[in-house]
């Protein structure tokens, strides 16, 4: 039956009809806004459109593809496609041709170091895995892996940054070229002019 209701919603994208609202009765993972980050796993793999998966596009330490059943392939903030439901930044479990060719290279912010300043605690999930910021460990600017409001699902907030600080999206380049295009790091908050 579950099979059944994912092959009936992809039908459905494909008849000009958008992505769902709301999550296909019996869809086991439906993203973090409902069941959080990485349902999909080695030892419960997701079917097709079903996420979130920790695939090799996320960066650091990840579960590969082994978290999608048979030949399904861990995508990149890709859940979108298969319903609204879903957050941004959730990956699902998708066919392999849904996957780039050629990953384009990195962008390096003229300036931003490329290597972490000597005795920086949090480097990121190429260094340090997800989430070293922490409410009980806070974070100072330029550092991550945070876990902010943008990431959706139970997040810290602005709680894994210093003082003032806060949790960024995706912004880390701007403080190193060594940072995953995926990092948040925690930033001063952005001035609104009046």
């Amino acid at each position: 039956m579950k099979v059944f209701l994912l092959i009936l919603s992809v039908a459905a994208l494909s008849c000009g009809q958008g992505p769902p609202s709301e999550p296909p009765a019996g869809q086991i993972c439906s993203g973090r806004n409902y069941e959080g980050r990485r349902c999909c796993t080695p030892e419960q793999p997701c079917g097709l459109g079903e996420g979130d998966c920790d695939g090799p596009l996320d960066g650091g330490v990840n579960d590969g593809h082994a978290g999608c059943q048979g030949d399904l392939v861990c995508g990149s903030n890709n859940c979108k496609k298969f319903g609204l439901y879903f957050h941004e930044k959730d990956d699902c479990c998708d066919q392999p041709s849904s996957l780039p060719a050629v990953r384009p290279p990195p962008v390096i912010v003229p300036g931003a170091p490329l290597e972490p300043p000597a005795g920086q605690r949090c480097r990121g999930r190429n260094f340090d895995g997800r989430r070293c910021c922490t409410p009980e460990q806070p974070c100072g600017e330029g550092e991550g892996d945070c876990d902010g409001r943008g990431d959706g699902g139970l997040n810290d907030g602005d709680r894994g940054c210093r003082g003032a600080l806060v949790c960024g999206s995706n912004n880390c380049a701007q403080f190193g070229a060594y940072y995953h295009e995926k990092d948040d790091c925690c930033e001063k908050p952005a001035t609104v002019s009046a």
